[in-house]
Parts: C-alpha cells; sequence; structure tokens
C-alpha cells in the first residue's frame, strides 16, 4: 500500500483555477469580460492579466483573506454589511 498523494500544507488553501487562487481569476475574468463586451479583447486580455498578476504579487505572503480585510479598511461602511459585532471602518482608534 505504497500511495502518492497530494497532502495540503494547510486545510485553509483557497481553490484553485489553472495557476490562479480563485479571487485572482474572478479580477482577470471581471477585466476581460469589461474588454470584450467594449470591443477591445486583446486590451481586456492584456489588462485582465496585468491586473491578475499585480494582485497575485500584492497579497503574496499575506493572510489568505487579504481582500476581504482591504475591503473593509478602503471602502464606506455603507457598502459592505452591518455586523452588530464589527465597528465601523471609520473608528480607527479603541478604548480599552
Amino acid at each position: 500500500m505504497n500511495q502518492i498523494g497530494y497532502i495540503p500544507r494547510t486545510l485553509d488553501k483557497l481553490e484553485q483555477f489553472l495557476f490562479w487562487e480563485a479571487d485572482q481569476f474572478i479580477i482577470a475574468v471581471m477585466i476581460i469580460g469589461v474588454g470584450v463586451s467594449s470591443g477591445m479583447m486583446v486590451g481586456g486580455l492584456l489588462c485582465g492579466f496585468a491586473a491578475a498578476w499585480q494582485y497575485g504579487k500584492l497579497k503574496a505572503g499575506k493572510h489568505s483573506k487579504f481582500a476581504v480585510h482591504s475591503l473593509y479598511w478602503w471602502l464606506p461602511s455603507k457598502m459592505l454589511f452591518k455586523a452588530n459585532v464589527i465597528p465601523t471602518s471609520d473608528i480607527r482608534y479603541f478604548l480599552g
């Protein structure tokens, strides 16, 4: 019974599509879709691949939920759902 299989390093590994993680793939597909729908397929492909590659470099070595944390801090609190436990992002300093 000598079977060789893939053992992930962590159980929290994100899903992958080809060589991209799911969030990078979504960014690429959205930008490519905008390019195709506006009639600039080659420009959409180039910009989509470049944006996904840059996002991958940006989040390298960071927490797996880096995008959610960034959205919380940089988008207005009214755009995201309102949670009772989490304070709004405009409260930067906490006492206690």
